[in-house]
């Protein structure tokens, strides 16, 4: 018992660390405004079943935006975002490294 319990410290641990690395890019990142489409609009489900039986099902929203250079970026959003900002919708994408800041196009914004 004292492997499983040691195995799930070792994983805790390199979650919260790669949480904090993510956050410290971030906030190093410089903020980033270009035009760019919305290319794509993506809901990862994952359903996973505990040991009693119970299913519970976890959604991610991701929004794909098409830079000028050519390249993608992917953001995690909440709900309220995704719903707002149409597929194959040209604005403004504000970001800063991972981080979704803001999209804004003619008649409208979203803002995180």
């Amino acid at each position: 018992m004292l492997g499983f319990e040691m195995l799930f410290f070792i994983i805790l641990v390199l979650i919260i660390v790669k949480g904090i690395t993510t956050y410290i890019k971030n906030e190093n990142s410089p903020i980033v405004s270009t035009k760019a489409p919305l290319i794509k609009k993506k809901r990862d489900r994952h359903t996973h079943t505990d040991v009693n039986g119970v299913m519970t099902t976890n959604e991610t929203l991701i929004l794909v935006f098409q830079l000028d250079t050519g390249s993608e970026v992917s953001f995690n959003v909440g709900g309220r975002i995704f719903r707002n900002i149409s597929e194959y919708q040209w604005g403004i994408l504000t970001f800063q490294g991972t981080r979704f800041l803001k999209f804004q196009w003619d008649n409208g914004e979203v803002e995180k």
